[in-house]
C-alpha cells in the first residue's frame, strides 16, 4: 500500500473565502510516490483508496519519515504524536473515496497508514508546507 501525492491546484472556497488547496491523495500496497509540496492554509486531502485492504490516514507535523514505534516494532506510536496530530482519517474499504480537511502551517509533514504493518512496510510520506 503507498500513499501517492499527485498534484496541487485550487478547488472549492473554503470559510473566509480562502482558496482551498486539493491535494489527491492515492493508497496502494505498499509503495509511495515522492513528496509534494503544497502552500499553507486549509488542504483538502481527497483520499482514494486503491489498494485490497483497509487504509486510514494520519497527518502529523514536524516529523522525519522515522516515527516513534510502539513495543511492537510494527505500528507508530500514536499516543506519543498526539500533539503533533493534525489530522486523522479512519480507515476506509478499498475502492473508498474520502476526503480530510486539515489547516497546514509552513513545515514538514508525514502521511502514514498505521493499519497493522502499513507503515513499517513503507506506507508513509512526506509533504512539506510552504
Amino acid at each position: 500500500m503507498a500513499l501517492g501525492l499527485a498534484g496541487s491546484g485550487c478547488s472549492n472556497g473554503a470559510a473566509g473565502g480562502t482558496p482551498l488547496a486539493s491535494v489527491a491523495v492515492s493508497e496502494h500496497d505498499f509503495h509511495i510516490k515522492e513528496a509534494q509540496k503544497v502552500s499553507a492554509g486549509k488542504v483538502d486531502l481527497a483520499v482514494h483508496n486503491g489498494g485490497p485492504d483497509a487504509h486510514e490516514l494520519i497527518v502529523v507535523r514536524g516529523h522525519s519519515q522515522t516515527l516513534p514505534m510502539r513495543n511492537d516494532g510494527i505500528t507508530v506510536n500514536e499516543e506519543a504524536l498526539t500533539s503533533e496530530t493534525v489530522g486523522v482519517l479512519e480507515p476506509g474499504n478499498p475502492g473508498a473515496r474520502r476526503n480530510l480537511v486539515v489547516n497546514l502551517k509552513p513545515g514538514h509533514y508525514v502521511l502514514f497508514c498505521n493499519m497493522y504493518g502499513h507503515y513499517r512496510a513503507g506506507m508513509h510520506t512526506d509533504l512539506v508546507v510552504q
